[in-house]
């Protein structure tokens, strides 16, 4: 199963980091390119790409094992692939063409965005929109322990637009999005192997791949952007996986408390989404309007820090969150309360570094 993993993960990273040089010629070459603008961190224009190269990449290396599996017969499959690995990609085939629908609108939401910058009410009924689309026509839905009619439905269609608008807040400065993904995905992937899935770990690690054969042109300084495009699609891809993975399993001495590990995989995004939408509003201004003061990224350099700083510290605190939720697979009782107790340690600390600074601490 780790085979497994490592494979989906190399792949995605090598086709990634080739694909992306490709994806920046052709933001150029569309124009869509990221121009300066007050509430952005970059002082010369930037193309985007950083998404079509992800989304291709997905497409490419999760397409291609689907392929593997429906085509070659089960006794010639590569020995890395799991157990049964053969019957249930096949069987997931209708899954995965889900999923891919469900990639494909969020992306073109997002390159719409890129394109002609929408208006924030439009584009938060845009995500609307296609995460009722998602959730209702595509059924793609998360498990929630509520009796009452469309409880699931809504719980789902509210994570997905909130960890969707998560990342796209998130991704301001310099590799800062695709990092903090990396991070989540791979800690996504580990918690599922941990209790014996394969099908959400092997997606995830191919999404992780994806990031950091991005990551490689996105560390500071920037080739290049992931853009909406990117963001919308990574958001995308950490709600549906985190929904459709499995978490309870009694007969394994888990904690019916595991249902709410998603909630420490993406307690950094989420987090910072929640601190820059209560900032706004204290300053009396629109919440889902950008500017250049209520970001991690924002509050960090005007303190002092650098830009590579900024990511190092956000994938520190993501690697404790990711890592206090592979522990909650395993955890009970008073233990349990202490992995948690990781998760808010690294709250309390990205709240502390995004304090306004005073004015003599401005550069």
């Amino acid at each position: 199963m780790v085979e497994f993993g490592l494979v989906a993960f190399v792949a995605a990273l090598a086709v990634s980091a080739a694909l992306t040089p490709l994806a920046r010629r052709v933001a150029l070459a569309a124009d869509l390119v990221a121009a300066v603008r007050p509430d952005r961190l970059h002082r010369e224009a930037r193309p985007y790409g950083g998404g079509l190269a992800i989304a291709d990449t997905l497409l490419l290396v999760v397409g291609g094992a689907w392929l593997l599996a429906s085509w070659m017969p089960a006794d010639r499959l590569p020995g890395w692939l799991p157990g049964g690995a053969h019957e249930a990609l096949v069987a997931r085939g209708p899954l995965l063409v889900r999923l891919g629908v469900g990639a494909l609108v969020f992306f073109i939401i997002g390159l719409v965005d890129d394109r002609y910058r929408l208006a924030a009410a439009a584009k938060l009924m845009l995500q609307l929109a296609a995460a009722a689309l998602v959730v209702v026509g595509l059924g793609i839905r998360a498990t929630v322990w509520l009796t009452v009619p469309g409880a699931a439905e809504a719980a789902s269609l509210l994570w997905i637009v909130a960890v969707v608008n998560a990342y796209n807040m998130l991704d301001h400065a310099d590799g800062l999005a695709a990092a903090v993904a990396l991070v989540a995905l791979v800690a996504l992937a580990a918690g599922q192997m941990l209790v014996g899935q394969w099908f959400v770990p092997g997606l995830a690690l191919a999404a992780a791949g994806a990031m950091g054969g991005f990551l490689v042109h996105n560390f500071p300084p920037a080739k290049l952007f992931m853009g909406d495009a990117g963001s919308h699609l990574v958001g995308y891809l950490l709600a549906v996986l985190t929904m459709a993975a499995q978490y309870y399993f009694p007969e394994g001495g888990t904690s019916p408390l595991v249902v709410f590990v998603p909630l420490a995989i993406l307690a950094v995004p989420l987090f910072d989404m929640v601190c820059v939408v209560v900032s706004r509003v204290a300053q009396g201004a629109c919440p889902v309007t950008g500017d250049a003061t209520s970001h991690l990224g924002h509050r960090m350099l005007a303190r002092g820090a650098g830009p590579r700083a900024v990511v190092e510290f956000a994938v520190g605190l993501a690697a404790v969150t990711g890592g206090a939720s592979v522990l909650m697979y395993r955890l009970t009782g008073v233990p349990l309360a202490g992995a948690w107790g990781l998760v808010g340690a690294a709250l309390l600390a990205h709240l502390l570094a995004r304090r306004r600074p005073r004015a003599e601490e401005t550069p």
